[in-house]
């Protein structure tokens, strides 16, 4: 099933105004509630990939103006890309054993479904004004 995930999004804008300790914690326990009010198929996946996330993510904290435009927006598209390919892997295993094909077209459908979303959030609060905080 493929569905936008909100979760990654408000952890990922949390990560980038905290420092990172906060963030994996509050990443750990969101994706642990997730797990346990049955959104997700495999207990504990959420967690672990909200955590990972909020890790990567608090390494962008305030690196806007050290880095370059393109290769700050690469980074944080990447690591988005690392947590929706983590939970395709996990939850379409054996497609990807079997058709590799349409596991690509899942893990993408998945992204860009979030991603969609994602850009509806970047009008109102930008990753770049989030980064500076």
């Amino acid at each position: 099933m493929i569905r936008p995930d909100f979760m990654v999004i408000f952890i990922f804008y949390f990560s980038l105004n905290n420092d990172g300790y906060k963030s994996i914690l509050l990443g750990f326990i969101l994706g642990l509630l997730c797990d346990l009010s049955g959104v997700g198929s495999n207990f504990g996946l959420n967690s672990l990939t909200l955590s990972i996330t909020a890790y990567l993510t608090s390494f962008l904290n305030g690196k806007y103006e050290r880095l370059l435009p393109y290769v700050f927006h690469l980074l944080w598209i990447f690591i988005l890309a690392l947590h929706f390919f983590i939970i395709s892997f996990i939850q379409f295993q054996t497609l990807y054993e079997s058709n590799f094909l349409d596991f690509l077209l899942k893990f993408i459908f998945t992204f860009a479904y979030s991603m969609m979303f994602f850009i509806v959030v970047q009008f109102f609060f930008p990753v770049k004004e989030a980064s500076r905080a």
